[in-house]
C-alpha cells in the first residue's frame, strides 16, 4: 500500500516538476523546448495546466513568427484550458491577454482560408463552365395534334407562358426548337401580341386575307418555318408564348409531330462580372487570413 502511494506521489511530483521546467523555459523564450517537455508529459492534453502552458508557449512562438495560424493555435489551447477549469485565473488572464493582442493585430479567431479556397474554386468552375456552356436536352415530346390545313397559316397559342430565364443577371439562355414536319411553323410572341391575336375570333383570322396573326406577321418576336433549322430564341424578361400554325395543304387532319427542345446556358456579361468579383473575394480571404 505504501509503495503504491509512493508511486502516486512520485508521478505527481514528476508532473509538477515538468510543468515548472516548461514554465521556466517559456520565460526564457525557449518555447519549442517547453512544448517538447509538455508533449512527453501529456501528449493528449488531458490536464488543464498542460493546455495552459502549451498555449503560452505557442503564444511566444506566434510573437516570434507573427503567423496568424500560430496565434489561433495558441488561442485554441488556452480556450480549452479555460473551459476545463473556468476558475483558473492564470488561464483566463493568459487567454484574455492573447485575445487583446490578436484584436490589436486584427487577427480573427477563426480562419477563413478554407472558405476562401472553396469560393475561388467555385468561381473558377463557374467561369470555365459558363464559357464552354451547358447544353440541356429534355426528352423529345410527341404532340398528338397540329392545326389542320384549312386554318391557312393562322397562329394558335398555348395557354401558359414560356418559362423565362430564372437568373438573367448570371446566365444567358438560348432555346432551340426542332420538329419533324415541314408543313408547320412556330412563333414566339410577347403577351401584347398574343392578346391581340386572341381578341380576333378564330374564324375571322382564318378567313381573313390579312397576314395579322399568321406566318407573315412581323409582330412576332421569332418565326421558325423550318423544322430542321429550327427556331432559336433567347428568353427575356416578361411573359412570352409559343404559337403554332400550318402551311400548305398537306395536313388536312391536323396530324401530330415530334418536338425537340435544346437549351444552351452560358454566363451572361453581368454573370462574368459577378463571378469574377466572387472569385476576388475568395482570393482576398486567402491572402488576408
Amino acid at each position: 500500500m505504501a509503495d503504491k502511494k509512493n508511486n502516486i506521489l512520485s508521478e505527481s511530483d514528476k508532473q509538477r516538476n515538468a510543468w515548472k521546467k516548461a514554465e521556466k523555459l517559456i520565460t526564457q523564450n525557449k518555447a519549442e523546448d517547453a512544448l517538447l517537455i509538455l508533449r512527453e508529459l501529456d501528449e493528449s492534453g488531458s490536464h488543464q495546466t498542460t493546455l495552459r502552458l502549451a498555449g503560452k508557449a505557442t503564444h511566444k512562438i506566434a510573437q516570434q513568427t507573427n503567423a496568424k495560424s500560430d496565434y489561433r493555435k495558441a488561442a485554441s489551447l488556452l480556450r480549452d484550458s479555460v473551459n476545463m477549469n473556468p476558475k483558473d485565473k492564470k488561464s483566463s488572464r493568459a487567454y484574455n491577454d492573447l485575445l487583446n493582442e490578436m484584436q490589436e493585430k486584427r487577427i480573427r479567431r477563426r480562419s477563413f482560408r478554407k472558405v476562401g479556397y472553396a469560393i475561388t474554386v467555385i468561381a473558377t468552375l463557374l467561369l470555365i463552365m459558363g464559357t464552354i456552356g451547358i447544353t440541356l436536352e429534355p426528352a423529345s415530346r410527341e404532340a398528338p395534334l397540329s392545326p389542320p390545313s384549312f386554318t391557312q397559316g393562322t397562329v394558335f397559342f398555348g395557354p401558359e407562358p414560356l418559362r423565362g430565364n430564372p437568373f438573367p443577371l448570371l446566365l444567358s439562355a438560348e432555346a432551340t426548337l426542332n420538329w419533324d414536319r415541314d408543313d408547320i411553323f412556330f412563333v414566339i410572341a410577347d403577351e401584347d401580341k398574343k392578346n391581340e391575336c386572341d381578341s380576333i375570333p378564330p374564324i375571322e383570322r382564318i378567313l381573313s386575307d390579312s397576314e395579322t396573326c399568321k406566318a407573315g406577321d412581323s409582330g412576332f418576336e421569332v418565326v421558325g418555318d423550318n423544322g430542321t433549322t429550327g427556331l432559336t430564341w433567347a428568353p427575356e424578361d416578361g411573359e412570352y408564348y409559343v404559337g403554332i400554325g400550318t402551311l400548305g395543304e398537306n395536313n388536312p387532319a391536323g396530324e401530330g409531330f415530334k418536338l425537340d427542345v435544346t437549351i444552351e446556358l452560358n454566363l451572361s456579361a453581368s454573370g462574368y462580372v459577378l463571378t469574377l468579383l466572387f472569385g476576388a473575394i475568395g482570393v482576398q480571404l486567402v491572402r488576408n487570413d
